[in-house]
């Protein structure tokens, strides 16, 4: 299935969970990282349940030290 992540078009695999996104597809460590999925942030705890539709629009967003 088709979906954006931070504004790019990816291709998954169908019943893929927000969990198997990141670390499976994505391959990007999780620490530190917020997630939203078509303007609502979605809890990290719901990432393993919460599965993608088609069309879904992913934005990840890093959290960084500095001022």
């Amino acid at each position: 299935m088709n979906i954006l992540v931070n504004q790019q078009p990816r291709d998954i695999p169908d019943q893929c969970s927000l969990e198997q996104l990141l670390t499976q597809v994505l391959g990007i460590p999780v620490a530190g990282l917020a997630v939203a999925v078509d303007q609502t942030v979605i809890p990290s705890t719901e990432w393993p349940a919460y599965m993608l539709c088609p069309a879904d629009k992913v934005m990840l967003i890093r959290a960084t030290q500095g001022g």
